[in-house]
């Protein structure tokens, strides 16, 4: 397959179209992802948010916070991050994708949820993109897996305004996620 991956700022998609095909059609993957504690649904989109929860809510044999192909977590990647950040947003991570390219601050330091109390253990802006990145490769294997991730031909989509420093931060944040 081919893999295009739009790590956008407000949302992010992956799309696949299979390379020995007669006639490759696009598709979009449909996102296994939190929409609430504890429930899983699929979207087209991920909405580029990340959730760090507190310690008290993920205490216990199973975490509200489990997702089909990794239990234990003790953070959200998407619609429910993204709604968290209205009630909770010193514990939610918006605009990471931009936090990449902002020159002014060590983008490989936990920084993120900007202004967060000190209880709150922050992420860096690599770490956010990179787990935005893993949520869609986990996805993907999820689906296919039969033609892991890493074998596949992948596109990572970056803003023209990303200088160099941003690219190959984007491109640290990928290899990570376990991109090729």
């Amino acid at each position: 397959y081919v893999i295009g991956i739009d790590l956008g700022t407000t949302n992010s998609v992956l799309a696949y179209a299979a390379i020995d095909a007669e006639k490759p059609q696009i598709e979009l993957l449909p996102i296994p992802q939190l929409t609430a504690a504890a429930t899983v649904e699929s979207r087209t989109m991920l909405p580029s948010f990340l959730y760090l929860a507190a310690e008290h809510e993920v205490k216990g044999q199973n975490s509200p916070f489990d997702l089909p192909w990794r239990s234990g977590n003790d953070y959200a990647v998407g619609l429910l991050a993204g709604r968290q950040a209205s009630d909770v947003p010193e514990r939610t991570v918006g605009a990471a994708k931009s936090w990449l390219c902002h020159s002014r601050v060590d983008r490989n330091q936990p920084i993120l949820p900007w202004n967060a109390p000190a209880d709150v253990k922050k992420v860096s802006p690599v770490e956010a993109a990179r787990r935005y990145l893993e949520h869609l490769a986990s996805a993907w294997e999820s689906a296919f897996p039969h033609a892991p991730i890493a074998r596949q031909q992948v596109v990572l989509t970056v803003p023209a305004s990303f200088d160099a420093s941003a690219r190959e931060l984007t491109r640290q944040a990928a290899i990570a996620a376990g991109l090729p």
